[in-house]
């Protein structure tokens, strides 16, 4: 061997180790002890007028927009500020415009000199669309008035939740019977090229798993960066959150206890028939994303049992380098949560009590952000 390519193989050597040893240092373990404050929030419940069960909840420009899982309407609209109510989105039903699935947006939204534009889509129809919410709302019609709209084939891009990405991507979540399943990928609209994030961590035997135990167990949370082309895809069962860039690298990864380890399930130990979710639940039921923080719901532990506790709820707060800022304690049973970055204000339901509430974080935001 020559001693130039005897220093190319030594290069690439140590620029692969260098690189392992970023990539191991990318695994944040953070436990409830590493959080610098722990504060007990208090609330302010709105919309306590409004005869709507809400159920999920979307914050942006000057707009709350709520879902509600029964009624002629999907959705309905107020004035963030005022609460008034500006009127109903999406019709329930099967004829044209009208939807059957409950959740048709992500809450994704563009501020345009014509109006605030929102992403909606059907799956189950194959469509991915933008509306003039502005425009809809002012012509007094729950039917949208759609200004784009993107054909996506289901049975070769199944989802369940997507973001329109700045770079004419679409980043998606997987079905719940998809196959060939990955934790998030995106559909290309210029090259028509799909691609996959790794399915990890690692499950001992998964094939012995149906489709569905599957995405129970690697299901949760997924959001987009308010402006950026960053994606964060939590667990709801395994304890971790990850971090993801446009192309899909793996950025960095939140996690806290074992079960986001490699091989830490074996699928031989579960059973999907039995209450098999309930031991080794320690995820995240919602996520809250800001231009410089995290908000991490967690998820409901000991549901149906003697150990649950009601009106109890816990927000883990981070930036996106994945620094611990503050663990937060609720008198609630928060479903979901939004966050209002410019008035530093925390939006949740309270689905089980027919609550939409309103937290201000305005104060703490300047001490957990400089």
């Amino acid at each position: 061997m020559t001693q130039l390519k005897y220093f190319l193989v030594l290069f690439g050597a140590l620029m692969l180790s260098s690189l392992n040893t970023i990539s191991a240092q990318e695994i944040l373990k953070i436990s409830k002890k590493d959080f610098p404050e722990k504060l007990t929030i208090k609330s302010q419940k709105i919309l306590t007028d409004d005869f709507n069960h809400h159920h999920r909840i979307h914050v942006f420009d000057t707009l709350i927009l709520t879902q509600v899982n029964s009624g002629k309407h999907h959705y309905h609209v107020f004035h963030k500020e005022k609460l008034t109510y500006l009127g109903p989105i999406g019709v329930r039903g099967d004829g044209p415009d009208q939807w059957e699935i409950p959740a048709t947006t992500a809450g994704q939204f563009e501020k345009k000199s014509n109006g605030i534009k929102l992403w909606y889509f059907d799956y189950l129809r194959g469509s991915f669309n933008q509306m003039n919410l502005t425009k809809t709302l002012q012509q007094n019609s729950a039917y949208p008035i759609t200004e784009r709209k993107l054909r996506v084939n289901a049975k070769v891009f199944p989802y369940s939740k997507g973001f329109m990405g700045s770079n004419n991507r679409l980043y998606v979540n997987c079905f719940i019977y998809e196959q060939d399943r990955s934790r998030i990928k995106y559909y290309d609209l210029e090259t028509k090229k799909i691609v996959k994030s790794p399915l990890f961590p690692k499950v001992k035997n998964l094939n012995l798993l149906p489709v569905e135990t599957i995405h129970s167990l690697y299901g949760g949370p997924f959001e987009k960066h308010p402006t950026k082309n960053q994606f964060i895809q939590a667990g709801f069962i395994i304890n971790r959150i990850d971090v993801f860039d446009e192309n899909l690298k793996l950025l960095l990864s939140i996690v806290d206890g074992d079960n986001w380890k490699d091989d830490y399930f074996d699928a031989k130990n579960i059973d999907p028939a039995s209450s098999w979710i309930d031991p080794i639940l320690d995820g995240y039921n919602g996520l809250a994303l800001g231009e410089k923080v995290i908000f991490a719901l967690e998820a409901k532990k000991n549901v149906g049992t003697d150990k649950f506790k009601e009106n109890e709820s816990f927000i883990r707060v981070f930036d996106w380098q994945g620094k611990p800022l503050a663990y937060l304690e609720i008198a609630h049973d928060l479903s979901t949560i939004a966050f209002d970055e410019g008035k530093g204000m925390l939006y949740a339901t309270d689905y089980s009590h027919e609550l939409v509430l309103r937290f201000d974080l305005s104060n703490e935001l300047k001490r957990w952000v400089k």
